[in-house]
């Protein structure tokens, strides 16, 4: 998260202060994503994805890069270096917080990463940061009933009617992908992006594969078209329709 990778540890004291930060993150990662939905909700795109799962998932992310368990390390040297700085920021952070506490026994022996002190920070904020990464997801509601184990959202991703005007307060997240391994949800991640390409480059195949109102159409695909084609005496028929097929095909085997 860009703006995470903003944070002054120097300027943070205190939990509060560290809440305001995390919260601002994750606003303005969720006016991103909810912008970037509406690019690939145009007429002409394929993608599914429903915006209220893209948020959840980048909101474990959040929440595993304030705990200490991102696995994504960066992309290059220069992004390895910021995530880096990222986490150190974060322990300058947890340490100050961890100075300003008045019971300190549950984290004894911990004092390197803090990952007890982060896991706890991250369990009594989740609600707030899930309220600021959904702010600009209005009307936007969670692929299936998640509320209290039955019940539906109703806008902005969240449970209760609750909304940025009208802030109710012990309003549980729809979710708990933060507590999916990171792992997992990559591979979930993954997996639905690949039955989407496949599902449209199937589509393709069919459509420039078949004749007319979908019937069959005989070709081979090094663009032949087999119903003229004579093998045995070395006879081949390249027509114009198998030639377009033929592309197609390739296209979905790559």
């Amino acid at each position: 998260n860009k703006n995470m990778e903003k944070m002054d540890s120097t300027k943070i004291k205190d939990k509060n202060v560290l809440l305001a930060e995390v919260c601002y993150a994750a606003k303005y990662e969720g006016k991103s994503l909810v912008e970037k939905y509406k690019e690939y909700k145009q007429p002409n795109n394929d993608s599914d994805t429903d915006i209220c799962t893209a948020l959840a998932r980048s909101f474990a992310d959040i929440g595993d890069i304030v705990r200490g368990k991102d696995l994504y390390h960066g992309y290059d040297d220069e992004e390895k270096k910021q995530r880096d700085e990222l986490e150190e920021n974060l322990k300058t952070i947890f340490k100050n917080i961890y100075g300003n506490l008045d019971k300190k026994d549950r984290y004894e022996g911990d004092t390197k990463n803090y990952y007890q002190l982060r896991e706890d920070w991250w369990y009594a904020n989740r609600r707030q940061v899930w309220k600021a990464i959904t702010c600009d997801a209005k009307a936007f509601n969670y692929f299936r009933n998640t509320c209290n184990g039955e019940s539906p959202t109703k806008g902005y991703c969240r449970c209760n009617d609750d909304q940025p005007n009208a802030d109710k307060p012990n309003t549980d997240p729809p979710t708990y992908f933060d507590y999916v391994p990171q792992y997992l949800r990559w591979f979930e991640e993954w997996a639905e992006d690949f039955c989407r390409k496949k599902n449209k480059k199937l589509n393709d195949v069919k459509k420039q594969c078949r004749g007319d109102n979908g019937t069959d159409r005989y070709c081979s695909g090094n663009g032949y078209d087999c119903t003229k084609t004579i093998r045995a005496i070395g006879k081949y028929a390249i027509g114009d329709e198998c030639t377009k097929c033929s592309f197609w095909c390739r296209m979905y085997e790559t």
